[in-house]
């Protein structure tokens, strides 16, 4: 790089400040020319093999993605010079590269024998890092044969890891399936297939975080005992500095995310790559060192921020407003049907009348949907009307009852197939819950509208870097609105919270 800032600026003869920002203009077509050579070899692959398509796909879209944020990044710098100036910078940065690029194999290698007092042997050097005599010559045969180990199992780790990654896709598919199930039936059927594969992901997270640690110490192990012996303290430094922010980014991840294995994975791998390549790049193991490079790329573009997912167990209630039709609907044919009752799920009804015996239905103003039971008040009929999602609804249609001329409605609930005659029995029956929001500095106006949908007198605090909602009277409509609030946004985590 430094090559290529001197050729630059004894070529277009610029002032200081120009100069600096010449360097940021070469700067930017190395970052935006490295991706693109990156992009350009998995593309090649990407062609030559279809075996390996489905895995390089998000690689290379997020590869692209990267590319077009680079070249706009170069576009903006380019637009400080003139046409001539830049287009003289721009000749002078690709001579220096090309010259770059046919002096670096020998100049590297000079590096490293000085450094390291290694000369390669060319008959061994690979992409694998470890196959070479700097590592055999100066570990134990044990050591060695751990280190060797170590490098086989983490293509196993590899694939366990993509695996996962393919099971939370299969497990987002069967929770958008459950919540569009049509039946009862059906979405049952679906959460029992949930809950398998939650657990079938739960025990490869062990798995993978049992191979992983294994073979991520002995790495790190036999690398630092090599640089302790040479005496390298920079190399000890850097994996000293890069264990400490993996294991930051590990414990400051915890449990926000559905895989704490892939949050281990991709944190110390991130680590030990750059290890690696630093020490390919210091012993002239060159083609190791492409290979990595190609490696720290793909782990720089993968999300292994996984939100949790979990169901949010459907009631199938059928709600209904109040309507009236006049003559009424019901008759010897089409008599009152019996009040339906849920075993899941909250829903208001609102009764109309308590009688000692069926009531004319003339006298009930045409209204609909009409149900009765003879359930709950000693063998009294009593009669209700609608069905309703939310209190504010149901309050909605007491008042249009009182319109038409009923003297005392009452607003009844049915929650998980528990009955309560009003309002008030259900709040001193029933806990309350708040939820709590973290995860973003404000909430959005979707988000704040989404939760007076279900609950318009909710109120909305904050306790530090917490928001707080509430508050809900029982479980259900509470579980409802954290469901809906994660799907609206990934990356916030909700949680319910008990009143005391």
């Amino acid at each position: 790089m430094r090559r290529f800032f001197v050729a630059i600026v004894a070529i277009a003869g610029v002032t200081a400040v120009q100069a600096q920002s010449i360097k940021d203009l070469e700067q930017a077509a190395f970052k935006r020319d490295s991706v693109a050579d990156i992009l350009a070899e998995h593309r090649a692959n990407y062609a030559r093999s279809e075996s390996v398509r489905e895995q390089l796909t998000p690689t290379i879209l997020s590869l692209e993605k990267e590319m077009v944020r680079l070249q706009t990044e170069y576009n903006k710098l380019y637009s400080l010079f003139s046409h001539n100036e830049a287009k003289r910078a721009i000749e002078a940065y690709e001579a220096a590269k090309h010259q770059a690029k046919a002096d670096t194999p020998k100049e590297q290698s000079v590096v490293a024998e000085e450094k390291s007092g290694y000369k390669p042997d060319q008959s061994r050097l690979k992409r694998d890092l470890v196959m070479n005599d700097y590592f055999a010559e100066r570990l134990s045969a044990t050591d060695y044969k751990t280190l060797c180990d170590a490098q086989k199992r983490e293509q196993k780790v590899k694939s366990a890891v993509e695996s996962q990654t393919k099971r939370y896709g299969e497990l987002l598919a069967l929770q958008r399936q459950y919540m569009e199930a049509a039946t009862r039936e059906e979405a049952d059927s679906l959460a029992k297939l949930f809950a398998a594969k939650m657990a079938q992901i739960a025990a490869y997270d062990s798995e993978i975080t049992s191979m992983w640690s294994s073979l991520y110490y002995n790495k790190m192990y036999a690398y630092d005992l090599l640089m302790e012996r040479s005496g390298n303290t920079s190399m000890l430094d850097l994996s000293a500095e890069g264990t400490a922010r993996a294991e930051r980014e590990v414990n400051e991840n915890s449990d926000l995310y559905q895989s704490d294995a892939l949050v281990g994975y991709y944190a110390r791998k991130k680590v030990l790559t750059n290890y690696e390549l630093q020490l390919a790049s210091m012993l002239s193991l060159t083609t190791s060192r492409d290979s990595l490079k190609v490696v720290a790329a793909e782990l720089k573009n993968r999300d292994y921020r996984l939100s949790k997912l979990s169901l949010q167990r459907r009631s199938f209630i059928d709600y209904q407003d109040i309507e009236v039709k006049v003559p009424t609907i019901y008759n010897s044919k089409n008599p009152v049907p019996h009040t339906k009752v849920y075993d899941y799920g909250t829903v208001y009804r609102i009764r109309i009348g308590l009688f000692s015996k069926r009531p004319n239905l003339s006298a009930l103003r045409g209204v609909v949907p009409l149900s009765y039971t003879d359930a709950y008040n000693s063998g009294m009929y009593a009669y209700f009307v609608g069905a309703f999602r939310t209190e504010e609804e149901a309050k909605e249609g007491v008042a249009k009852l009182k319109r038409l001329g009923f003297r005392d409605p009452i607003i009844a609930v049915w929650v998980d197939g528990e009955y309560y005659p009003t309002l008030e029995d259900m709040r001193r029956s029933q806990s309350q819950y708040n939820i709590e929001i973290s995860g973003v500095a404000t909430l959005t106006d979707d988000m704040k509208a989404k939760i007076l949908a279900h609950k318009s007198d909710c109120t909305i605090s904050r306790i530090g870097t917490t928001f707080v909602v509430g508050t809900f009277e029982g479980k259900s409509l509470a579980e409802a609105v954290t469901t809906e609030l994660r799907a609206m946004n990934g990356e916030i985590v909700v949680k319910l919270s008990k009143k005391q």
